[in-house]
């Protein structure tokens, strides 16, 4: 199905983007009342002359090292005297050899606002890459161990998205409106440069510090984004980009979320309910995906009628089931099959304890917790307190409070939005009876009430650059397929690599072999197919029970690096 652009479907026009100047080595210029941010800032003296101090992160067999340089707040006022810091984190190949290794690669894991560190050891994990590579990750700034970015205290969204009465459209609007407020009060004059176009010049500070002329790049879900403006931005200093799991670089951030709704429907109706009624003898959530599906409806319409709160691990835990909690751990198992038998077991757990509530009460809802393995209940903590992995829907939260603001900053910063209540709530009115899973929740978008700073960045074109690999995956929930398609078209010199039969977000470092050699094959020796390509999908593993808790959680790419992050995180403090 052809999805409509966002401003197709609401009858307006987005901004327009500007196209950048050839080499592009000047700042800023004024027009008007925006600012626009046409190529890179010449960088001050001082910041080139910084001294790396590099520090051990992590467990030794990491063999990762992290550092922190100071980069100017605002790149187009360097001398203000308002610095921050930025993390960064590096492993060099295993080698006899003392020479510098010949290239450099970044890393990042997308959100945006994911925070980075964990990358140059999961780089250095992946055994096609070689020797010749010096590792690199970074927390961008606003999020991890670099300068962060909040917006605690601020409303969340509580509400049901799908209550359509103008009371709770009214709340979901105001949630929406105060979000900006808290963000900005609490994150000391950070928030308006928590963009694309400063981020882009942090890296190629790093680049210039670590005395590398060009940088390769693997960018995953929002790393695409990032990838794609870097190479905008900075052309002469670009070498192997492979970007995974993508964005529309080429339009606003309102394109790739507008079309979030379709995808994450199809991964849900298309892979997981077919995978459930298959293995129906197994999960006993329905015979076919009809009644998987229906299985669902009937537990949220039941969660929110009653939510269940249960305390977990000796009461030191509590937990609230209910329709948002439900759509919540649904929406976030969608962007790795290895989570399917998670969500399968979480779903018939919920529907005995909503069952057992509404025969018992709560004390017998309690009991059938109270009776779960202790590895069972830490599991249960862990899936209904986390975020997902990769580019989240609008209004959801991500990974921990400095993840989520920068992840609001950047998509409200960068591109403009159409503004005001009724755009978001005619949204979701177009979108959620189709696509229910999150097509509700549309409105739930502080971007539609955010005050931009005053900044317009150029188009990415691909012109002139080197080849960029793309991969994606044909039932991306996140980063619909249809954006890569588009994207594609658009800029120049692109190969795709498509995974036909798979719907993972994330595809390089064991989800596909096809298509890790490729990748492999174009970071180490620069070539890349002829021609788009398509590998075929492995499937999804059939789900093993009983559950005993030593099931791995954390075997999709973007779980691992994250895993990686939290291992060598914190030693810069």
């Amino acid at each position: 199905m052809k999805f409509r652009t966002l401003a197709v479907a609401l009858g307006i026009s987005t901004a327009a983007l500007l196209a950048i100047p050839g080499s592009g080595a000047t700042a800023s210029l004024q027009t008007g009342t925006e600012r626009v941010q046409s190529g890179p800032n010449k960088v001050a003296t001082r910041y080139l002359n910084q001294k790396l101090t590099w520090t051990l992160c992590g467990d030794p067999e990491y063999r990762t090292y992290c550092a922190k340089i100071t980069a100017p707040r605002d790149w187009s006022n360097q001398y203000s005297g308002n610095d921050i810091d930025l993390a960064i984190s590096k492993v060099t190949p295993t080698s006899k050899s003392k020479k510098k290794p010949s290239r450099v690669i970044f890393g990042n894991p997308g959100g945006p606002g994911g925070a980075g560190l964990g990358m140059a050891p999961y780089l250095a994990s992946q055994a096609g890459l070689g020797k010749d590579h010096l590792y690199v990750g970074f927390d961008p700034r606003g999020t991890g161990d670099s300068a962060n970015v909040t917006c605690q205290g601020a409303p969340g969204f509580t509400m049901d998205a799908r209550d359509r009465d103008s009371e709770n459209l009214g709340l979901i609007s105001e949630a929406a409106l105060l979000t900006r407020p808290y963000c900005e009060r609490q994150s000391r004059g950070l928030l308006p440069y928590v963009n694309t176009a400063q981020t882009v010049q942090d890296i190629d500070l790093i680049r210039q510090l670590l005395g590398y002329e060009k940088i390769d790049w693997l960018g995953y879900s929002g790393g695409t984004w990032l990838g794609a403006y870097y190479q905008t931005y900075f052309p002469a200093h670009v070498g192997r980009f492979v970007l995974d799991s993508n964005t529309d670089f080429t339009r606003p951030w309102s394109e790739t979320f507008v079309a979030q709704p379709q995808a994450f429907e199809r991964r849900f109706r298309e892979d997981f309910a077919p995978w459930a009624a298959k293995h129906d003898d197994r999960l006993h959530l329905g015979s076919s995906p009809r009644l998987v599906i229906r299985t669902y409806e009937r537990l949220r319409r039941e969660l929110k009628k009653q939510p269940a709160v249960e305390e977990f691990l000796d009461g030191s835990m509590k937990i609230t089931y209910d329709q948002n909690t439900l759509d919540q751990i649904v929406a976030s198992d969608m962007y790795t099959k290895l989570d399917f038998q998670s969500l399968a077991l979480d779903l018939a757990f919920l529907r005995g304890l909503s069952a057992a509530q509404t025969t018992g009460g709560p004390k017998a809802a309690q009991h059938k917790v109270d009776a779960l393995p202790l590895a069972r209940q830490q599991e249960l903590v862990r899936r209904a307190t986390s975020g997902p992995i990769g580019l989240p829907p609008i209004g959801q939260a991500v990974g921990d409070d400095a993840e989520s603001a920068t992840f609001t900053a950047v998509t409200c910063n960068d591109t403009a939005w159409p503004q005001g209540r009724e755009v978001g709530d005619d949204l979701a009115a177009d979108l959620g009876p189709k696509y229910p899973l999150i097509g509700w929740s549309m409105n739930e978008n502080p971007c539609f009430y955010w005050d931009r700073p005053a900044i317009e960045m150029p188009t990415p074109t691909g012109k002139g650059l080197p080849t960029t690999l793309m991969v994606q995956s044909a039932h991306d929930p996140a980063t619909n397929a249809s954006l890569a398609a588009a994207a594609h078209q658009r800029y120049a010199g692109s190969r795709l690599v498509t995974i036909t039969g798979e719907g993972d977000h994330g595809i390089y470092g064991g989800v596909n072999k096809c298509a890790d050699k490729i990748i492999n094959t174009f970071l180490t020796t620069g070539v890349a197919p002829a021609r788009d390509v398509s590998c075929k999908g492995e499937g999804i593993p059939a789900p093993s029970v009983p559950y005993s808790g030593d099931e791995p959680v954390d075997g999709a790419p973007l779980n691992r690096i994250a895993g990686f992050t939290k291992a060598v995180s914190g030693y810069l403090h």
